[in-house]
Formats: structure tokens, sequence, C-alpha cells
């Protein structure tokens, strides 16, 4: 019995100790699983946390670069259209067909030079036939003037009668009768000079209309030739021998020649108000046009509005040039170049740097302890990759060339 009680005592020794190690195997096991867990997270958290202390949203890396000083004159490039100094429509101004054509389009000519001639037989016959009443008029007064002399003779006889009767009559040597016959003989004689006085009035009055008649159909019959107004060059003909033209353009129609001057161009450009007080009469102007390509010609500003147009706000200004070479054509677009004195010197900056958001136009500037700090800008000139910086910093700032969004102010930042 002892020997049995003692094998069952080692076996339950032998259960014990079985029974111990596995648990201490379990507890390794678990304690293994849960590292495996923890250390590789604990790896990843330790490497975020390097990566957010090396992050550049932590410490941003940029680049600076330094405003530049405006230049004390700037260029204005401005567009405009060449035209003719002087442009003229030509209009018939008298009925008729077209007998003679003697130019056609890109014909030089001269002021006076017949460019055509109309056939007008209505004025021609109408101006024989008022020369032919004038002529009557004229007769007519000079028979009024002869009838006024005879009147006049005729009174200085009555006047020489009555004279003579009266001492007569009062010596009684004659009858009152022949007297008073005598007076009242030199009264009508006076009255008929003033009627052929007043006839005559009337007869100079009669032919100075004829007169007028006359010139106005020489006139009509002046304007069948149809002459340049200018020098210049035709540019439409819109007529042909044997067309029928009627006076004037009050009829909505195409005038019979259109004519240029292109010795001397002007160009016409608005000027916007930002530059309108520095553009004045006297002023030279650099001209170019893309069909002559590497030449330039010099135009002088002759006038200007001296207002602003309320709608653009533009001034319109005048620049002529000498083009007696011909070599500009009216209705080319030009490029207008005008070199503006700067009232004050300003800074430019890469348009790279300006930031434009909801708190306005703004620069990125970094001091020496590397803060970025934000600074309101004042923006002037648009001169493509550059702008212009009119007030809110200087030429010494240095400035962030290409700031990001996640700037912030007050930033740590690293300069490279």
């Amino acid at each position: 019995m002892p020997q049995v009680e003692k094998a069952l005592d080692t076996t339950s020794s032998k259960s014990a100790f079985i029974s111990k190690k596995r648990l201490s195997g379990l507890t390794i096991f678990a304690i293994a699983l849960v590292a495996i867990g923890i250390v590789p997270r604990l790896v990843r958290q330790r490497e975020a946390l390097a990566a957010v202390s090396e992050s550049p949203v932590v410490h941003p890396v940029v680049s600076l670069v330094h405003p530049e000083l405006g230049a004390p004159t700037s260029t204005l490039v401005l567009p405009g259209n060449v035209e003719p100094l002087y442009s003229s429509a030509v209009y018939a101004r008298t009925e008729g067909y077209v007998d003679r054509r003697s130019v056609d389009i890109g014909s030089k000519v001269k002021a006076g030079q017949v460019l055509a001639v109309i056939s007008s037989p209505e004025v021609d016959q109408q101006l024989l036939q008022a020369r032919a009443t004038l002529a009557q008029s004229e007769a007519a007064l000079q028979q009024a003037n002869a009838t006024l002399e005879q009147a006049k003779a005729n009174a200085e006889l009555a006047r020489l009668t009555r004279d003579r009767d009266l001492p007569l009559g009062g010596e009684h040597a004659i009858s009152q009768q022949v007297v008073d016959e005598a007076v009242q003989a030199y009264n009508a004689r006076v009255a008929d000079v003033a009627a052929a006085a007043a006839n005559i009035t009337a007869a100079q009055a009669n032919v100075a209309a004829n007169r007028a008649n006359v010139s106005r159909l020489e006139q009509l019959k002046g304007f069948e030739q149809l002459v340049a107004p200018f020098d210049g060059v035709i540019t439409e003909r819109n007529v042909e021998r044997g067309d029928l033209v009627t006076p004037g353009s009050a009829t909505g129609g195409k005038p019979l020649f259109s004519i240029a001057q292109s010795g001397t161009l002007r160009i016409q450009v608005d000027v916007p108000q930002s530059e309108a007080v520095n553009i004045h009469d006297g002023q030279k102007a650099s001209i170019t046009v893309k069909e002559r390509l590497g030449r330039e010609y010099t135009g002088t500003v002759v006038r200007s509005a001296n207002s602003l147009d309320s709608a653009a706000r533009t001034m319109l200004t005048e620049v002529q040039v000498n083009n007696q070479d011909g070599s500009l054509l009216p209705g080319m677009y030009a490029q207008i170049s005008f070199t503006v004195t700067e009232p004050r010197r300003s800074v430019i900056i890469p348009t790279s740097s300006l930031i434009v958001d909801n708190s306005g136009m703004r620069v990125a500037t970094v001091q020496g302890d590397h803060k970025l700090h934000f600074v309101p800008v004042v923006i002037g000139k648009d001169l493509g990759t550059q702008v212009e910086v009119l007030s809110g910093i200087r030429a010494s700032d240095a400035l962030v060339s290409s700031p990001s969004d996640l700037l912030r102010e007050g930033q740590d930042v690293e300069v490279r």
C-alpha cells in the first residue's frame, strides 16, 4: 500500500509539472503575440513622428527673391488703326449721264484735277434760256434809262415854259389859263421823271435776278466736271461711263469716288486713365506694323481730347506720321509705343510672388529670424511675368518666390 501511494504521489507531481509547463508556454506565447503587435506599431509611430518633425509643413523650405527698382521711364504700348489725314466722298452736284471717267482706284490725283465729266443737256438748255432772259432784262433796263432821259428833257422844257409864262401872266400879257397850263405841264413832266426812275429800279432788280439765275446755272454746269478736292489717292470708284447720276448724297447712295490723302497719316489711340496725364502734344511715339518687320516709324502727338470717355475711361489721342514713301497703307493695324516718365520709383516683383486671396493682394516676406510674414501690397502695372508694386514693400525686403497655400503667418521656414 505504501508503494501504491508513493506511485500516486509521483504521478500527481508529474501532472502538476506538466500543467505548469503548459501554462508557462501559453503565457510566453501570449506575450510573444502581444510583442508582435505592439513593436511594429511603435516603430511606425516613431517613423511618423520623425517624418512629421522633418516635414516641410512644419519647417517649409522656401526660396527667396528680392524686388527690383523700377526704371525711371516705362514704355506704354497701345493699338491703333492707321487712317488718312484727309478723306472725302465725291458726289455729283448735277443730274445727268457720265460722259467720261479719267481716274480709277489707286490713281494719284492733284487738287482740282478732273475725275469725271457728266453730260447734262437740261442744264445747258436752262443756261441758254437764262442768258437770253438776262439779255432781255438788260435791254429793258437800257430802255428804261432812255425813257428817264426823255422824261428829264420834257420836264426841263416844261420848266422853261412855266418860267417864261409866269412873268407874262403877271403882266397880263397872256391869259391866266395859259399860265396854269404851263405850271400843270411842268408838274406832269416831273411825275414822269419819278416814274421813269422807278422803272429803272425795277429793271435793275430784274437784271440782278436774271444774272443770279445765270450764275446758278453756270455753277451747275461747272459741276458737270467732278474735280479732286485735294491731293490724294482714289480709294473707291462706284461709277462707270453711261451711268445716270443724281445730285447730292441725300438719297443715301454710294459716292462716285472716294479720295484719301496718304502723304501724312494719323493714328487715333485710346490712352488709359492711368497714363493720360503723361501724354502731351508734341511727344514722340514709335510706330510698328507687323507687315513692315524691322522698321520703326516715328510719329508725333498732335492733339488729344483732353477729357476721358466716361464709359471706357480712356482719352482719345491722335498721332501723325510721315508717309511720303507710301510704305504705310490706310486701314493698317499698328502698335504705338510711348516712352513715359515715371513720377515715382516703384519696385518690381515676379508675378509668382504675389498672393491673391480673400485677404486681398499680399506677399510673403522672410525676416532675419526666418519667420514668415504676410504683407499687403498695392499693385500697379501688370508687366506680364512681373508686376509693379506701388506700396507695401521695399527693394531690400526678401520675398518668397513661389509661396504655397500651406504657409502660415509667423511660421518658421528654411531658406535655400
